[in-house]
């Protein structure tokens, strides 16, 4: 019954959204990426981090297929995980060629883009990162809390599910909390920089937790962490719609997938492991994404300019490369 309603809900929502909803403001253009099948890019470092990036995706559903294969689970047989990991390199070498078909002018040096339609990959790739340590984290805990509080404090299922629910249910105000954050505060690195590392500092408190720890402190412990994880969340995606408009939905479905792996990387650690591994490895990766935003992140350009200024500035520089040719 809870699955059916979900569908229900989602359904008659999809409805709803499509019949109130349009693609941009009324008066602004919606801008359209100028080519199809694989994301565009400016530059050689770009492509090559593209390729690693969608490498990086196909590695995770391998990882996936190589689970299931498992004596534990054994949903597959062996010769069915060859097959599988068969067609994921097909994949591959589909979307590697795509992506080359896409980006061939400026690989072979035919094209040059402006400085103004250049963005850097690079700052996909560490979005990716982030949220592959924030929402990646928050469906492998989501999944895993429960069954922890439950063996660690001998409680029954019911308690156990009602106390481990309190970390899901903040996202009410925590994620759009985290991308509030990000629009005040003056510096969407900043924001995401020192969020990711107070998650890192976060998971490591919880893997402190023990059965001599009182309940309620062990709750609030878990509160705190899912605070700033899911901020992390909606400061990702404060983010994610700057690095270059005419492609925002190519990238926040990277950023997104990348979540996705990093719960099916972080639950594979957990079923090969055991809570506290769990809660210490993901600890030091987000540790390790926060120091890689800190040096590596770029503030994009205009991030808090407003549509008129940002227009003006586009004209300006129309301008300039006007009088340039």
């Amino acid at each position: 019954m809870a699955i059916a309603l979900s569908g229900i809900v989602a359904a008659l929502y999809g409805l709803f959204y499509y019949n109130n909803v349009q693609d941009t403001p009324t008066g602004k253009v919606y801008q359209k990426p100028k080519k199809n099948g694989a994301m565009e890019v400016t530059s050689v470092n770009s492509f090559v981090a593209l390729c690693l990036a969608n490498l990086g995706l196909i590695l995770g559903l391998a990882l996936l297929t190589w689970r299931l294969a498992q004596p534990k689970i054994h949903f597959i047989n062996q010769s069915q995980m060859y097959v599988v990991w068969l067609l994921l390199a097909g994949l591959y070498a589909f979307q590697s060629y795509k992506a080359w078909q896409v980006n061939r002018e400026m690989l072979v040096g035919r094209k040059v883009y402006a400085s103004s339609e250049r963005y850097e990959f690079r700052q996909v790739a560490l979005l990716n990162f982030t949220y592959f340590s924030s929402f990646g984290s928050e469906l492998a805990v989501v999944s895993m809390l429960p069954a922890f509080f439950e063996n660690t404090f001998t409680l029954n299922h019911v308690t156990a599910a009602l106390i481990a629910s309190s970390y899901p249910l903040l996202n009410f105000i925590s994620r759009p909390g985290g991308g509030y954050i990000s629009d005040r505060l003056g510096s969407r690195k900043w924001t995401l920089t020192v969020t990711t590392a107070i998650i890192g500092f976060a998971y490591l408190n919880m893997s402190l937790i023990r059965s001599n720890w009182a309940i309620p402190l062990a709750i609030a412990a878990c509160i705190f962490c899912a605070a700033f994880v899911q901020a992390g969340c909606g400061a990702t995606f404060g983010m994610a719609p700057l690095i270059k408009k005419e492609i925002t939905g190519q990238i926040a479905g990277s950023v997104g997938a990348y979540g996705n792996l990093g719960s099916v990387v972080y639950l594979t650690v957990f079923s090969l492991t055991n809570p506290v591994t769990l809660f210490q490895t993901m600890g030091v990766t987000a540790l390790i994404c926060s120091c890689l935003c800190a040096f590596f992140l770029k503030e994009p350009r205009n991030s808090f300019a407003s549509e008129d200024n940002i227009e003006s500035q586009g004209l300006v520089n129309q301008n300039v490369i006007l009088a340039e040719e």
